[in-house]
């Protein structure tokens, strides 16, 4: 008798919580069920309130970023300091070079042209129309120059000097400083031609050696004429243009 009263309480010790349990079990899915939940209650449910207070975080830091990319600072100007939407003029110049300047700088080149006339001869002979191009504005100079030398000297030193006492600019300046030296350089070629002038040099050599000279200051006189008249400065020749600056000065 006391063995089965034992097995007894031992069996509702055990039994009794486990079945207990199962109940529970059972009543919370048939709770949290589809089936026995409706759309109704799914789509009313609220969320808990650790998500709403994450919700507000992250919306306040949203917030936050759009704030601090609004008070960021906007560039409105330009790679030149100026401000993208000023209304530019027209008419205004752009450039280093501005208005009658433009063609100031380029008068001094012609006494290039005119020294240097003598390099092109056979050229002009395989090239007729460049040849009636020089006939027709550059050879009545050439031919007045040869006439009277002197003239030769009065436009050398009209352009060496007379920018620098007629308070011209600085860009009109360095244009006639830099074509005086560069007619100073032809000087060199010359004194070659008129010591070989005598010796009986084949046209084969000659030829290449009168075009390349040509070649180069006529090369020369373009770059800074179409600088010129585009507004920019023709720095750009090497050795020339930087004794042209340091002959100028600063001002």
């Amino acid at each position: 008798m006391t063995k089965m009263c034992k097995r007894s309480y031992v069996w509702t010790r055990f039994t009794v919580p486990l079945l207990v349990a199962i109940f529970v079990r059972c009543e919370s899915f048939a709770f949290v069920s589809p089936a026995t939940t409706s759309p109704m209650s799914r789509v009313t449910s609220f969320p808990s309130s650790s998500m709403r207070s994450n919700s507000r975080l992250y919306d306040s830091s949203g917030g936050d970023n759009n704030d601090k990319e609004s008070e960021q600072p906007v560039n409105d100007l330009d790679i030149f300091g100026q401000p993208k939407d000023k209304p530019r003029n027209k008419n205004e110049d752009e450039g280093e070079i501005r208005g009658p300047d433009r063609i100031k700088s380029c008068i001094p080149y012609t006494l290039v042209l005119i020294d240097g006339d003598s390099f092109g001869r056979y050229i002009y002979e395989r090239i007729p129309p460049l040849g009636s191009l020089d006939y027709v504005f550059l050879r009545p100079i050439v031919d007045a120059v040869h006439i009277a030398p002197l003239l030769g000297v009065l436009l050398f030193v009209v352009f060496a000097l007379g920018p620098q006492f007629t308070n011209q600019s600085r860009e009109v300046r360095f244009n006639s400083q830099q074509a005086v030296l560069i007619d100073v350089a032809l000087i060199f070629p010359q004194l070659i031609g008129e010591a070989i002038a005598d010796e009986k040099i084949p046209r084969a050599l000659l030829e290449p050696c009168t075009n390349f000279v040509w070649y180069a200051y006529v090369s020369l006189v373009i770059y800074c004429v179409t600088s010129n008249l585009r507004g920019k400065i023709p720095n750009q020749i090497p050795f020339v243009s930087a004794a042209a600056d340091m002959a100028i000065g600063p001002f």
